[in-house]
């Protein structure tokens, strides 16, 4: 039996996930919040915590993006429940990086650019990625949408679904 994650009360089976978005209209909201649900079902309660202004300091003029590290760490002050997800329609870099679709810290919560998610599906795909490190998964090497994207390409053959291993860390499979 695979123990829940730490941060879980021991008498708890899951976690509330407070979603915020910026420029990111209901509907798309909506979409990804039932994403979530269907592969987190056992171990995740989605709640709506609204619309969020951008941080001024997390944006960079000379590239033309946002901190990714600044927002998540607004975020972090901001939430009001274990963990969150802020979903932005800006584009995101992070140190040494050209771009982050997102960027999470485990048991605390992680922001998501739509900016070069073209479809809904990318868009549901790199919310359950980023909940999944939200989680405590890493990366995996199966067939699974915790696969590493480095690039639009490889988020878009990767699946959308965890693999075997993934849902058992998380505790789907009882």
């Amino acid at each position: 039996m695979i123990s829940p994650p730490r941060f879980l009360k021991p008498d708890s089976k899951s976690f509330s996930c407070e979603i915020f978005y910026s420029q990111i209209n209901d509907k798309e909201i909506r979409q990804i919040q039932q994403a979530l649900a269907s592969i987190y079902k056992n171990a995740l309660n989605i709640v709506l915590g609204g619309e969020l202004e951008l941080i001024k300091d997390a944006y960079n003029q000379q590239r033309d993006q946002y901190n990714a590290n600044i927002l998540l760490r607004h975020l972090l002050e901001i939430k009001k429940v274990d963990t969150a997800l802020w979903i932005i329609k800006k584009d995101l870099y992070c140190t040494d990086m050209n771009f982050v679709f997102g960027y999470a810290f485990y048991q605390k919560g992680a922001v998501l650019s739509t900016y070069r998610l073209s479809s809904r599906k990318l868009k549901e795909k790199e919310s359950i990625h980023e909940v999944g490190h939200v989680l405590g998964l890493n990366h995996c090497r199966n067939r699974c949408v915790m696969q590493f994207s480095n690039s639009l390409f490889e988020a878009k053959i990767k699946p959308s679904f965890l693999c075997e291993n993934c849902r058992r860390k998380i505790m789907i499979l009882r």
